[in-house]
């Protein structure tokens, strides 16, 4: 009974640690680009899942645009895809107007210590 259950203890934590650990967000399509005003960050927002009709799905990637360095990545789902260079309460950057249906589709810039390191995962 130990052996089995430190398996399947074991095979849990490494479930957890593949998802947890490896960035699985596909790379895109149409994909388009923008520099920020200062020219310090490139964004970059792709799509996903094309929804007819409702709020298709993205990525919004920001990039070092000196050394093309992945910073930070948001997923989200709207029907107003846009990237926007905003300077109102800290620069950001918007990748939708209006409001997201899921996730969120704004950046802090520069961004967050969390947002550079999930940025940092290994990618599949």
């Amino acid at each position: 009974m130990k052996l089995s259950f430190k398996r399947a203890a074991l095979f849990a934590l490494v479930v957890v640690l593949y998802f947890s650990l490896i960035d699985q967000t596909p790379h895109g399509a149409e994909c388009q680009k923008s520099t920020s005003p200062d020219g310090f960050y490139t964004a970059e927002r792709c799509l996903l899942h094309w929804h007819p009709g409702g709020d298709s799905d993205y990525v919004g990637r920001v990039y070092d645009a000196k050394s093309g360095k992945l910073l930070a990545q948001r997923t989200f789902s709207t029907t107003v895809p846009e990237i926007s260079w905003l300077s109102y309460e800290g620069a950001i950057v918007s990748f939708s107007i209006g409001d997201v249906d899921v996730g969120d589709a704004d950046i802090p810039l520069p961004p967050s210590r969390w947002d550079r390191l999930l940025a940092a995962r290994p990618h599949l």
